[in-house]
């Protein structure tokens, strides 16, 4: 796997690596639904995170390219992002 240049991140990496390898031993049913579970549920969080750091940087009046490009977006998707979170809409990746 790649590596990150932040602790936390690593330590979250690895907690979420040794869950998968205990799901080793399952039913490969059980073991892809935890999985999905897991997928999404990081997927959700992580989505609402960004979009509420790109609303921080916004507030401190970065413009939509430069969080684009610390996000890997286009402006327009930060645009659109900060427009849906404005409106109370969920981030949808």
């Amino acid at each position: 796997m790649d590596e990150v240049s932040d602790p936390q991140v690593g330590f979250l990496r690895s907690d979420v690596e040794r869950f998968c390898r205990e799901l080793g031993g399952l039913a490969p049913a059980l073991r892809m639904r935890l999985l999905e579970e897991l997928r999404g549920a990081l997927v959700g969080a992580l989505d609402e995170a960004r979009v509420e750091a790109m609303a921080a940087a916004s507030d401190e009046g970065w413009g939509l390219r430069r969080i684009g490009v610390f996000c890997g977006v286009s402006h327009e998707q930060v645009r659109r992002l900060l427009a849906e979170r404005a409106e109370g809409r969920p981030p949808v990746s």
